[in-house]
């Protein structure tokens, strides 16, 4: 009877471990659970898990050991590189540093060689000062003079002589802005930057070309000057044409001085509609309202009529002319009153006397309504 037991309690352990190992997701409750029912079953499967498990970790260990060599390897050797190209850079910066510093010393002993013998530095030098305070002074004149000549125009005549006779010299000389009074420059997407050609130019340009010696002066670059010119001046109109390179630079603005033109001031005419770039010689010059681009625009006809006035009627220093309209913001416009006011007396002294009295009374109505005398 106890033999029939045992045989049966063996049989019900074995359905219960087959039902347990087939339902259960963790081996540790599995376990458990063997361990508790059949300890012997237990400890053989929990020595071949324990068995399976220290054989893989070699294998990994193995693995990763293999994997970080070749990297050790490589990021040795990436260390050496950067290592060695630093070094370069650094050597090749003291190669190029060395050389800055024997050109800054040939240039200074240069300069100090030519302040040392050159008699033009030594003028209006007091001879009570030590030669190292000499020294000195004479380099801060010459880095002045540097200086001054880099503002100054690259030559000192900005114009020819006047043509000798038999040749035909015009009476006067009219200098003229370019920009925003001959033509004004325009941008967009489409076709980027474009000069658009003001009304009545080739109007004004025949006109004043008969007494006046034409010169187109403008602060701008010459590579975008002369093609616009040629462009704009097929008639060869324009005698000269003075760029950027001939103005003179003075507080950040590029300047015409005139003193440079080779020509008698009192026969010089600058039309422009800057201030700043005239204000050397301001009772010269003629400053009109700025161009921007609108079409129907008339003043250059009024321009070309006010210059040919002074023209004709012979006026020795067109400076006095000029200071008189330097007072008005709009200059042809006060011309054009006075133009008016001229010709309405003329009409009534015809119709006093008869006869027409411009021979007579010439040159008090040109005192009056061109000089505002």
């Amino acid at each position: 009877m106890a033999q029939f037991l045992f045989r049966g309690l063996r049989l019900y352990n074995t359905t219960i471990l087959s039902k347990t190992a087939a339902c259960c997701k963790c081996e540790r409750n599995t376990f458990k659970l063997i361990s508790y029912v059949q300890p012997s079953f237990a400890s053989l499967l929990n020595k071949k898990l324990y068995s399976s498990l220290s054989e893989k970790k070699p294998t990994e260990t193995s693995v990763t050991t293999r994997a970080l060599d070749p990297l050790d390897n490589i990021f040795g050797e990436d260390k050496d590189e950067r290592r060695k190209e630093k070094e370069k850079a650094i050597k090749n910066l003291k190669i190029g540093f060395f050389f800055i510093g024997a050109s800054l010393m040939m240039v200074l002993g240069s300069g100090l060689y030519v302040l040392m013998d050159d008699n033009y530095y030594k003028k209006d030098e007091d001879e009570k000062d030590t030669y190292p305070v000499r020294l000195f002074n004479r380099g801060r004149l010459a880095v002045r003079e540097f200086f001054e000549s880099m503002r100054a125009p690259s030559y000192e005549k900005l114009l020819p002589d006047p043509l000798p006779y038999p040749y035909i010299q015009p009476p006067y000389t009219l200098i003229i802005e370019m920009t925003d009074l001959l033509v004004h420059p325009e941008w967009t997407y489409a076709t980027g930057w474009r000069f658009k050609k003001r009304p009545n130019v080739d109007h004004f340009l025949e006109q004043v070309s008969q007494n006046y010696e034409v010169v187109v002066f403008t602060a701008s670059n010459g590579f975008n000057v002369y093609p616009i010119l040629d462009s704009l001046d097929k008639n060869n109109v324009i005698m000269y044409r003075l760029v950027k390179n001939a103005t003179d630079y003075i507080d950040g603005h590029h300047v015409k001085n005139i003193d440079r033109i080779n020509r008698d001031l009192s026969r010089v005419i600058m039309v422009d509609w800057n201030a700043d770039s005239v204000k050397l010689q301001r009772e010269n010059a003629l400053v009109i309202p700025r161009w921007t681009g609108e079409d129907g625009d008339q003043q250059l006809i009024q321009l070309a009529e006010f210059l040919n006035v002074v023209s004709t009627s012979e006026v020795n220093d067109v400076r006095e002319v000029l200071s008189y309209y330097k007072q008005f913001d709009h200059p042809l416009e006060v011309f054009k009153e006075n133009q008016r006011k001229l010709l309405e007396m003329q009409e009534e002294q015809k119709q006093i006397s008869g006869t027409l009295p411009i021979n007579k009374a010439r040159g008090s109505w040109k005192d009056k309504y061109l000089y505002g005398k």
